[in-house]
């Protein structure tokens, strides 16, 4: 079992951070997992410090999806958020994985990156369960803030 939290992330300007995975080439929402003894919410702040280098505010919650990933036996529970930066951007301070992933956290339209997630297709196990998810979490942000 397997816990995350996920945040659509909007700064001033309305844009929000999407995280490009240069090694698998596809962009997924900012978070991640779940630590034993931690609530969701501050799971979600902990991985937005990290990932993004910002606080944040959750607005509203989105939902959750639940997936088994059948290759790894695992089942994943992730909640996903809208949520505004607060203060000032810093510098993210990645984990070797995400290093190694070539993550860059990128500033767009929540329209543009759905348009842009929607025309990826990766060929990895994971990237194709991220992606799915992500989609939905994005698509649910802008049906209620059209």
């Amino acid at each position: 079992l397997r816990k995350s939290a996920r945040a659509v992330l909007l700064n001033s300007e309305g844009e929000m951070a999407v995280q490009f995975l240069g090694r698998d080439n596809f962009h997924k929402l900012p978070g991640g997992g779940v630590d034993a003894g931690e609530g969701v919410h501050d799971a979600l702040a902990r991985e937005i410090r990290e990932e993004v280098g910002c606080e944040l505010a959750i607005i509203q919650p989105l939902g959750m999806v639940i997936e088994f990933r059948n290759e790894y036996k695992l089942l994943h529970i992730s909640y996903g958020f809208a949520a505004r930066v607060v203060g000032e951007i810093g510098t993210p301070v990645l984990e070797q994985a995400e290093i190694d992933e070539q993550m860059v956290t990128k500033w767009m339209s929540p329209k543009d990156v759905l348009a842009q997630m929607e025309s990826e297709n990766p060929e990895q196990y994971n990237g194709k369960f991220i992606t799915a998810r992500e989609r939905e979490f994005l698509r649910e942000f802008l049906s209620q803030n059209h």
